[in-house]
């Protein structure tokens, strides 16, 4: 269903929409079948035939089961895999190994390659695994990509495009007083690690690589201290930021990176804000209150921010944007502004997060 937006320059991003009442839980495969192509566009993983013509995904990847599992077939799976045609049909369904955790987040990699977090939330140690698919959809080669664990719950898996590192955001597994945004690059052939961080409360979000293997870009939006009114403690989330930082100079300071966007002072909440492959630009979108909208924009380093597109909002429809900037896979989980998703609408709440915002992949 296209929507009847506003008319302006520049490419018109194609959206999709869910209405409520045409969404219940006993629908799960076919909705999750449907965010899945979704997904795929928002954050760029889109592929392409050789005629220039968009290839769907001949299976989908998922945490958990869709669809509950039949009855007398055993444990609940790790995770699935399903065909993305023919209603999702199951292809592979696999137990949790031995001391695993519960699976929280998958993202498709470079090489055919996946990679999935899994939280053993006692210990609050997050493990990271590797797996590969056969050509009919089944689970190979699945190992712990390192062997040591992280003493955090994990979020915003983002691999760089020639496989060999991995960025992610963490956070405490007990409730902290005041969240703080930070990020951490894996090696994957050394297995050393770096962190960047901030100082001030605040989130992180986004988290992507561009092509160059080195730059890493990323939101930051800082967290107020005081409540605003209403009665679930939410805070304001303002001063949204996309910064681009060159994981190979010295410092920790996750701000220190360029700023290629930030968000205007009297500006509506910033519900995503994403760099491009080149390093330099980006695409993002915000979300007004009066009157009742959605805004699409640009941005590139050094120049203001460009609004491309405006959509009204419209009662009892979920609107989803799908912003293809490329054909170049992203290798990223994406997904808002805050990697945890405690974040909507421009107004944080520390329990509103699951944690599981990339729950699913998607292999062609």
């Amino acid at each position: 269903m296209a929507d009847e937006g506003d008319e302006s320059q520049g490419a018109r991003p194609r959206s999709w929409f869910i209405r409520r009442w045409a969404a219940p839980l006993a629908l799960a495969v076919s909705v999750a079948a449907s965010i899945g192509a979704v997904h795929l566009l928002a954050d760029g993983s889109t592929a392409t035939g050789p005629a220039g013509e968009q290839r769907m995904p001949r299976f989908i990847i998922a945490v958990g089961e869709i669809g509950g599992a039949p009855p007398g077939r055993g444990p609940k799976p790790w995770f699935q895999v399903r065909a993305a045609k023919g209603g999702a049909r199951p292809v592979d369904s696999v137990p949790a190994p031995r001391s695993a955790g519960a699976a929280q987040s998958v993202i498709a990699g470079p090489e055919g390659t996946f990679v999935l977090s899994a939280l053993e939330e006692k210990s609050c140690a997050t493990r990271f695994y590797r797996f590969r698919l056969t050509g009919d959809g089944k689970v190979k080669e699945l190992a712990p990509l390192t062997a040591d664990s992280v003493t955090a719950r994990v979020a915003g898996l983002a691999m760089s495009p020639d496989g060999e590192r991995l960025a992610y955001a963490t956070a405490p597994c007990a409730q902290a007083a005041q969240p703080q945004a930070t990020v951490t690059v894996l090696d994957l052939g050394s297995g050393r690690r770096r962190t960047w961080s901030t100082a001030a409360p605040s989130v992180v979000g986004e988290i992507v690589w561009a092509r160059d293997d080195r730059t890493l870009g990323y939101t930051i939006g800082d967290v107020r201290s005081e409540a605003e009114p209403g009665p679930f403690h939410e805070r304001g989330v303002g001063n949204v930021a996309v910064h681009a930082l060159d994981t190979g100079v010295r410092g920790a300071d996750l701000r220190g990176g360029r700023v290629l966007f930030r968000q205007p002072d009297d500006s509506a909440a910033v519900t995503t804000a994403v760099m491009n492959l080149d390093g330099r630009a980006g695409y993002g979108a915000m979300k007004k209150a009066r009157p009742p909208s959605s805004v699409i924009f640009s941005f590139s380093d050094g120049r203001p921010m460009k609004v491309t597109q405006t959509y009204k909002s419209r009662p009892n429809v979920v609107t989803a944007f799908i912003i293809a900037t490329d054909d170049h896979p992203r290798y990223a989980c994406l997904g808002g502004v805050d990697s945890f998703g405690r974040v909507r609408d421009g107004l944080f709440a520390d329990a509103s997060g699951s944690g599981l915002g990339c729950s699913v992949a998607y292999a062609y």
